[in-house]
């Protein structure tokens, strides 16, 4: 009987994606083909979601007739009611910028860096959301497994993802703050390097998370004029 059981156990999972259809293809910048990573897909029939990875190459649940929307901070949702052509073949998504609404950054008093830090943490609500309990419970039932088969299908391979996707999404926000503490523009301002002595400068000093985080405005500006005087020096 416990062979049978852990027969199941393993078995039931590729039932469940029996049938199965996807949705595949890639995301680009429609303006310059650019891809892009971790934009946000969003099945809203089937009420799952999915992000793009590092090379804008996605993959999710969806058959004809499913809605499914496709958002990323700084460009226009977009829409789409899937169709049986769609999934027959890799379905490549354009996606286009948004104007940036420069009322709405000065009316409500915080940096661009502050609105999209708000955006991203909206679009990724589902990911920061409470982890769902294991799906697989064992419970004493005698000598038995105790294993509630009905609702084994869904494993816990949900948490572990969710926990990666998460873990991602707070590395690129770390990513996107550093960016904002040592833009090119601010860098500029104070060396006054440009093209390529600017962009060599800012590959070789750009600062850790940790030290934006707790630096505030002079500690930025004693960083940037240190490490302008040691690059003058080297170059």
């Amino acid at each position: 009987m416990r062979q049978l059981l852990c027969f199941l156990f393993f078995l039931l999972p590729a039932f469940a994606g029996f049938g199965q259809t996807f949705l595949i293809g890639t995301v680009h910048k429609r303006e310059n083909q650019e891809i892009l990573s971790s934009v946000n897909i969003f099945n809203k029939t089937q009420r799952k979601h999915r992000l793009s990875d590092e090379q804008g190459n996605y993959r999710i649940e969806a058959q004809a007739g499913d809605s499914v929307i496709f958002s990323f901070v700084g460009f226009r949702a977009d829409t789409f009611r899937i169709t049986s052509t769609m999934l027959a073949a890799k379905f490549p998504v354009l996606m286009d910028l948004r104007p940036v609404s420069l009322e709405t950054v000065t009316v409500s008093g915080l940096s661009n860096y502050q609105v999209d830090s708000l955006e991203r943490r909206q679009i990724y609500s589902w990911i920061y959301e409470q982890e769902p309990q294991p799906v697989v419970e064992r419970q004493r039932q005698g000598d038995g497994v105790g294993v509630e088969l009905n609702v084994i299908p869904h494993g816990s391979s949900e948490v572990r993802q969710r926990l990666r996707l998460k873990k991602r999404i707070i590395k690129e926000e770390e990513k996107y703050y550093v960016d904002f503490r040592f833009s090119p523009e601010y860098v500029s301002h104070l060396t006054h390097l440009q093209g390529d002595s600017l962009a060599q400068f800012m590959s070789r000093y750009r600062p850790t998370y940790d030290f934006c985080r707790k630096a505030v405005s002079v500690d930025m500006l004693v960083y940037v004029n240190d490490c302008f005087k040691e690059f003058r020096m080297k170059n």
